[in-house]
């Protein structure tokens, strides 16, 4: 639908100019040079001059049809904003937007343990497959290319440009600033550049969005982690438990919070249920350090 409108829109504007030159010979033929060339250069001067003059010239086809040109040369680029605001949308539907800390290389039962950021908000849904990521199409096509060319920068659970996949987002944000998942989307990218603050403010306004969001609130804990603040990292990870009981991120992640607040038995508990669910991975660090057991 998109490039039929470009197309239309194009010939609108070839159409356009083709009407203004006739007017503007006329224009010339009549005033002389000097209104001729101010006709030229103000197109606006030529269009009332032609409706002026137009029963005198016979121009009123030319006129009228100039005029209809004109007002679909403003209501077409509209049409193509809404439609590329539309799919934009339905694409952002599309994100998952769920992360997790995970271990690295963990070596000892230090309270500093390493950890990097584990995302799966890359993941598209594909006709043929649900786990792939989207190439990017050409910035040319519909402004929705905007999230797909961000997502298209997503390699080994992170942005491998995150500064070009924020600049993608703040333009898919542009489009359509009530969408939850480009927000929390750009937040991760601030998250890999180790700006918590922003990646903070980006996961507000995806909850403020979307309060039931479990993926925003555990990736907003995620950021609160990295400047030690436990105690709001703790309260995310248990709302994203309290909207998603299943959630085996928020379980691990959790259990690291408990972990840095010398509370190894609840941390046991939440290693264990998120390897129930799936990730031992904190289980099997935890009871290789005599943590668990």
């Amino acid at each position: 639908m998109t490039i039929a409108l470009g197309i239309s829109f194009l010939i609108i504007q070839v159409m356009c100019l083709i009407l203004f030159i006739i007017v503007l010979v006329q224009l010339f033929k009549k005033e002389g040079a000097l209104k001729g060339i101010l006709g030229f250069f103000c197109g606006i001067y030529t269009f009332i001059w032609g409706w002026m003059k137009h029963k005198e010239l016979a121009l009123t086809k030319v006129m009228a049809l100039w005029s209809i040109m004109t007002a679909a040369s403003i209501v077409v680029p509209s049409i193509m904003a809404t439609s590329g605001a539309y799919e934009l949308l339905s694409y952002m539907n599309t994100l998952k937007g769920d992360a997790d800390l995970k271990m690295t290389k963990p070596g000892s039962a230090t309270k500093s343990p390493k950890f990097h950021l584990a995302n799966e908000s890359g993941k598209i849904k594909t006709a043929a497959k649900t786990d792939g990521i989207k190439p990017a199409r050409k910035a040319a096509n519909l402004n929705g290319d905007r999230g797909q060319m961000a997502m298209a920068l997503w390699q080994g659970a992170e942005y491998k440009d995150p500064k070009k996949a924020i600049d993608y987002w703040d333009q898919a944000i542009e489009i359509m600033p009530d969408s939850a998942k480009a927000y929390n989307n750009r937040g991760l990218a601030y998250y890999d550049l180790k700006l918590y603050q922003q990646a903070i403010k980006d996961y507000n306004q995806a909850i403020s969005l979307d309060s039931d969001y479990v993926a925003a609130h555990n990736n907003r804990g995620n950021s609160y982690y990295e400047l030690a603040e436990f105690e709001l990292a703790l309260a995310d990870y248990n709302q994203s438990l309290k909207l998603d009981s299943n959630y085996s991120k928020a379980h691990f992640n959790r259990a690291l919070v408990y972990y840095q607040i010398d509370k190894n038995d609840q941390a046991c508990k939440d290693f264990q249920k998120a390897c129930d669910l799936g990730d031992c991975d904190g289980l099997n660090w935890a009871m290789k350090n005599n943590i668990c057991k």
